[in-house]
């Protein structure tokens, strides 16, 4: 594999040019170095030994060999280099520490005749991989290596036959103490989509592990890309079994419908709540207070309201008087009469602290250190107007997305206010799901940036995605630059965009960039005119967006790994366009063609299975057919029976 442009600066100073202080790795293909691991390595100093030797193995074909502090002897030479990993005797004896660094902080330093790579680890339980992002980090900002998205395809190595490193040091720590996004796996709704495309879960599992298997030792992309670390709280929705276990005796503990019921029986894992219930408060406060005792490593437990479902919120006269007439407006909603109802009300956030405020106290005065974690979501995102948060509250901030301009802005404002209603806040959007049902390319990068950046320096502790649904082709550079971001929230988006095109795309590198841009501008513009994303992809705007492909295809030459790549990238563009065609019939489905229907769905379910058995990672077709091959029913199509071609 050929030397990349966009790293030359780096490795001119670190490969071909030796500087005046500086060590040698690897010289023309033979190990100059030995990896030391302390004399009783934890597994995570292992996991990061292992991870460097290969790679470095990849680039030059040079194994280093790994070796404990108690089987090395003498000093290191200029022949024999010592790099340590994990922190142990010897980096004691070279006065290196992890201390004063905070949850999974590093410690990078290449110094005479060692280069030292450790983290905090077990000084930091909350987050005890730092060895393994000081090995990451090193590989990225010394070798050159990047990971674009799972699997080898993914990976950037390159190859060279000398590695020499400058004298450096580095010491940090990342600023957020939770750094996490939910990786979507096999579950229930996969399994819909499977079995619309006739594929088995057993189909599944193996075409996405054959297809995320790299050539070196790694962690998954995610803990590549040093996600990690908790907050040791328990969030979420709370309340799913209050119907099965109290609705019987209790009923008036459930939320009052527009229609004089309180039933919550058709749909009882998201019962609605009477939040002005004291007995239901004390009931609930008893099971936290039993929950932190039976957990006592917890910080925190939830106390969510369930999500969605089709109850309506508690309409009872208790209930009403908790909101504030001051209350921003709202649209709920009524299944009662069998027809959903949408209507018009004050938010029910006012209501909702009075909630939590009233089980906190309780439980405080058992648990007084401990918190509870309560969300910022649905009818209760607007910051109250009325009510003060108890002390022990944590708030998950949900609203935040880009579909809509003026929402964004509105969901900034949302958090401002929320940040001074509570020291404690963490950030748990649904950004990740933007495009889960049709997996199209809705690219926010710099938006995000932006917002990203001033949340982490207006209250954020940490995150919780959800979800990655692992559409790589059309939405992994969101992917990227997200979790690039969570390890330092100040660095430059344009910075990460133009490495990870020259880095994966090499001489295309400039074209792709150009593709990005185009379809990040499309975003743009269905987030200022408030119209349906499937909608921007018109007929102009796709052959635009080949052209910068084709180009790239072009420009990728005889480099077989960028031309795969931008093969990926044109998988995500073929997807993207029979997904806007399909869209477009359901604009009048009694008018449309039903014969050219046929032809455009068939074509779709064939690229879904070409996917699924060829480039699993590209698009998740499984999560796809479960989120909207119902809607195909309305142009009277079904999918080919089996040995039928599509």
């Amino acid at each position: 594999m050929r030397i990349i442009s966009a790293f030359l600066l780096v490795l001119t100073a670190t490969t071909f040019v030796t500087p005046a202080h500086a060590i040698t790795l690897v010289e023309k293909g033979k190990p100059r170095a030995v990896i030391v691991l302390p004399e009783k390595p934890s597994p995570v100093a292992e996991g990061a030994a292992r991870i460097l030797r290969d790679h470095i193995k990849q680039m030059t074909g040079a194994e280093l060999p790994i070796r404990t502090e108690d089987r090395i002897t003498g000093s290191p030479t200029q022949e024999q280099v010592w790099i340590l990993i994990g922190e142990g005797k010897l980096t004691d004896k070279l006065g290196l520490t992890s201390k004063g660094l905070g949850a999974g902080g590093i410690v990078l330093n290449a110094k005479g005749h060692v280069l030292t790579l450790f983290g905090t680890d077990a000084r930091t339980p909350s987050d005890p991989h730092g060895t393994r992002y000081a090995v990451t980090t090193f590989l990225e900002d010394k070798l050159g290596v990047r990971y674009l998205w799972p699997g080898e395809l993914g990976k950037v190595v390159l190859r060279h036959e000398t590695i020499v490193i400058a004298d450096f040091e580095r010491r940090f720590t990342p600023q957020l103490a939770q750094r996490r996004i939910r990786s979507m796996g096999y579950h229930d709704r996969i399994q819909v989509g499977l079995d619309r495309l006739g594929f088995k879960k057993e189909d599944y599992e193996r075409q996405v592990a054959d297809a995320q298997r790299t050539q070196a030792e790694s962690p998954d992309w995610f803990g590549w890309h040093r996600l990690g670390g908790t907050l040791n709280m328990s969030g979420g929705h709370a309340f799913s079994h209050l119907w099965a276990k109290y609705g019987k005796d209790h009923p008036d503990w459930f939320a009052l419908q527009p229609d004089g019921s309180r039933d919550q029986s058709a749909n009882p894992d998201r019962a609605r709540l009477c939040k002005s219930n004291a007995e239901l408060i004390a009931a609930i406060a008893k099971e936290k207070i039993e929950e932190l005792t039976r957990n006592p490593a917890l910080i925190g437990v939830a106390l969510g309201p369930n999500d969605g479902g089709r109850p309506s919120f508690c309409t009872c006269p208790k209930c009403e008087g908790l909101d504030s007439p001051k209350g921003r407006k709202v649209m709920l909603w009524d299944f009662s009469k069998g027809k959903q109802r949408e209507f018009e009300h004050v938010s029910l956030t006012d209501r909702t602290v009075f909630f939590w405020n009233a089980i906190a106290e309780k439980v405080a005065k058992i648990h007084p250190d401990k918190l509870l974690v309560v969300d910022a979501y649905s009818a209760y995102a607007a910051p109250p107007v009325e009510r003060k948060l108890h002390p022990n509250l944590v708030v998950r901030f949900s609203p935040l997305s880009y579909h809509d301009e003026d929402y964004r802005k509105a969901s900034l404002r949302d958090w401002d206010g929320w940040s001074k209603a509570s020291k404690r806040m963490y950030f748990r959007p649904n950004l990740m799901l933007a495009g889960r049902r049709d997996g199209m390319p809705l690219l926010y990068i710099h938006k995000f940036g932006e917002d990203f950046r001033y949340l982490a320096g207006h209250g954020m502790m940490g995150t919780d995605f959800d979800a990655c649904c692992h559409n790589w082709a059309t939405q992994g550079l969101n992917y990227y630059v997200v979790a690039r971001l969570h390890w330092n929230p100040e660095q430059d988006v344009n910075a990460i965009v133009d490495d990870y095109c020259q880095a994966g795309f090499g001489p295309a590198g400039k074209s792709v960039r150009r593709f990005f841009d185009r379809l990040e501008a499309l975003m743009n513009e269905v987030a200022m005119k408030k119209t349906k994303a499937t909608a921007a992809f018109s007929t102009e705007a796709l052959a635009g967006l080949r052209k910068e492909l084709e180009k790239a295809r072009k420009e990728a030459g005889n480099d077989a790994a960028v031309a795969k790549r931008v093969a990926f990238l044109e998988l995500g563009l073929r997807w993207t366009e029979i997904e806007a065609r399909s869209h477009a019939l359901l604009i009048d489905p009694a008018k449309a063609d039903k014969a050219a229907a046929k032809k455009t769905l068939d074509e779709r379910f064939g690229l879904m299975l070409e996917t699924f058995q060829k480039t699993p990672l590209a698009v998740n077709v499984a999560y796809i057919s479960w989120g909207e091959d119902a809607l195909w029913a309305k142009l009277g199509w079904e999918r080919p029976s089996a040995g039928q071609k599509p």
